[in-house]
């Protein structure tokens, strides 16, 4: 009903302004605001407000110290906490000392508003309550007990809701389903979809300190009777592990969709007698918010590993885009892609670059007279070599066929090239170990350098090509620098043999 003041505690003072301005007042609610907890103390002390939206981090006095203070001081003025910097610790203390909704920034304008009227109808019923005869007193302790439950159970089913690692979620259900019904023991059973095998998947005994996952098959015929029909029971449960006394179970269903998708069961010892219905509703609510939690876990389960999936799909058809197939080097794309980087640091460091172009010496004798796949193996062998041999800033790329590419970058001097090329040819020489076979070959090296021999990352590749079949001519087993022809006379065709 309009006219209802409420009192908005936060450090924010845009906070304060957004809730006074935009939400409560164009309802008709009348408002107190404070910045601070000592302020807001003072305000529900001296004014008595129906409701307070109280944040919890705040200069002076925290959300929690104003509840404790408020609660020594005989006041029960309705409290919803919104929060920044909230946890499921900070909640339940939070309910214990008497708090209606717990809510982390940022909120929902809705939940926060139906939050807002949920509050102002229970202070309305105390209010009622207080002036009522002594004769109404017992049904208006029942309906603050019920209201109390539903707190319990609201903040509860929240802190449920947010966990989606399915085995952290069926351990917090376990531990609550014991704090709502003061059970010694609690466990909580899952029927697998496919083969409608049943299994315990969470258990907390009397002396746990903390419910801990599970995955064993059962057979409990008071967990199958839940299964089969759909509803709660209660019935003896042998006897406890840790007293040696009767345990009484209850149990109720986790219902999806009208169908029961596991159990969730409560023991104690039957000394304690029946469990009341407070705690059979409390349960049975708590199974109801479960179930649903459950499906959202497995959800979220069966989403991230179709995200891995694609992820590695991702990855391969990246891989296959940018490396060859035999060798895992770098193909022709990616490393263009790559000179055209070292390219452009080298104009601005004024560095040198050189592209090197490799074709193995006669490799075609090999694939004729000892298969491919000896050749194949013999090409990633090259291939790993060349990779050791370099610096992890260079690039060994596979051209196709027996012709490797390579990219050395950050050169100062243009004798680095050639001492790298004399390693690499001295490196070829060495036999290589295939299927038992030692097997020697040579290759030929033509080499172009970034500026003298071109300016872009095309001449250069061009301009590499050249001078290795410059040094094909020569004899193979050698390396040539590329000879401009305007400084050298013309080579000789291109028709030359490459094998």
């Amino acid at each position: 009903m309009a006219g209802e003041r409420i009192l908005i505690v936060d450090d924010d003072a845009g906070n304060v302004e957004f809730l006074r301005d935009s939400l409560l007042n164009p309802r008709g609610y009348s408002t107190l605001c404070a910045t601070d907890g000592a302020e807001a103390l003072r305000l529900a002390l001296a004014e008595d407000p129906d409701l307070i939206l109280l944040d919890v981090q705040m200069p002076k006095m925290d959300g929690i110290e104003v509840l404790e203070a408020l609660r020594s001081s005989g006041r029960q003025i309705p409290t919803i906490l919104i929060t920044a910097h909230g946890s499921e610790h900070v909640a339940m203390q939070a309910f214990r000392l008497g708090a209606r909704d717990y809510f982390p920034k940022p909120y929902k304008v809705a939940e926060i508003l139906e939050a807002v009227d949920k509050s102002l109808i229970e202070a309305r019923l105390r209010r009622e309550k207080e002036e009522l005869a002594k004769r109404i007193e017992l049904v208006n302790h029942q309906l603050e007990q019920r209201v109390r439950e539903l707190g319990i159970l609201y903040s509860i089913s929240k802190a449920v809701a947010s966990v989606l690692d399915l085995d952290q979620l069926l351990t917090r259900v376990v531990e609550a389903s014991r704090y709502v019904t003061g059970a010694e023991e609690a466990s909580l059973f899952l029927r697998d979809e496919e083969t409608g095998d049943v299994h315990l998947r969470a258990m907390q005994g009397a002396e746990d300190p903390r419910a801990r996952p599970v995955s064993r098959k059962v057979e409990d015929e008071v967990v199958n009777k839940v299964l089969a029909s759909g509803r709660a029971t209660v019935g003896s449960s042998g006897l406890s592990e840790a007293t040696g006394q009767g345990l009484l179970r209850l149990a109720v269903p986790l219902m999806l969709r009208e169908r029961a998708i596991g159990a969730l069961c409560a023991e104690r010892t039957e000394a304690r007698g029946q469990f009341a219905d407070s705690e059979r509703y409390l349960l049975s609510a708590l199974a109801d918010h479960a179930a649903i939690a459950i499906e959202n876990a497995r959800l979220y389960e069966a989403t991230q590993r179709e995200l891995t999936q694609r992820r590695h799909a991702e990855e391969v058809i990246k891989q296959l885009a940018y490396h060859d197939t035999l060798t895992g080097l770098p193909n022709r794309t990616l490393f263009t892609d790559r000179l055209g980087v070292a390219l452009a640091q080298a104009r601005r460091h004024q560095d040198q670059v050189a592209v090197m172009m490799l074709d193995l010496d006669h490799f075609k004798k090999v694939n004729d007279t000892l298969g491919h796949s000896v050749g194949d193996q013999l090409l990633q062998a090259v291939g790993q070599r060349l990779v050791a041999l370099l610096r992890e800033s260079d690039t060994v790329c596979r051209m196709g066929g027996d012709e490797f590419l390579l990219l050395l970058s950050e050169m100062e001097k243009t004798e680095c090239a050639d001492r790298a090329a004399e390693r690499i040819l001295e490196m070829i020489r060495e036999p290589f170990v295939i299927e038992g076979r030692h097997l020697r070959i040579t290759t030929s090296i033509g080499s172009a350098l970034y500026p003298d021999d071109g300016k872009d990352g095309d001449a250069l590749i061009k301009n590499a090509d050249i001078a290795m079949y410059a040094a094909k001519q020569t004899g193979r087993d050698n390396h040539q620098r590329f000879v401009s022809p305007h400084d050298a006379k013309p080579s000789s065709t291109r028709g030359t043999d490459r094998r």
